[in-house]
């Protein structure tokens, strides 16, 4: 399997990543916030700004 993909054309390896960027992109942007504030507490997060 290792040879399998060490050998794929530069066309197939861009097949696969472009449309999981295209994806991960907005998740990212959307869910990592989300996921600051819901687990930061408001103490942690005013330190945070200050600095």
């Amino acid at each position: 399997m290792k040879a399998y993909l060490n050998n794929l054309p530069m066309r197939t390896w861009l097949m696969v990543v472009v449309p999981a960027v295209v994806v991960a992109y907005p998740v990212v942007r959307i869910v990592v916030p989300c996921v600051i504030r819901a687990v930061l507490p408001e103490v942690v997060r005013t330190v945070l700004s200050v600095i």
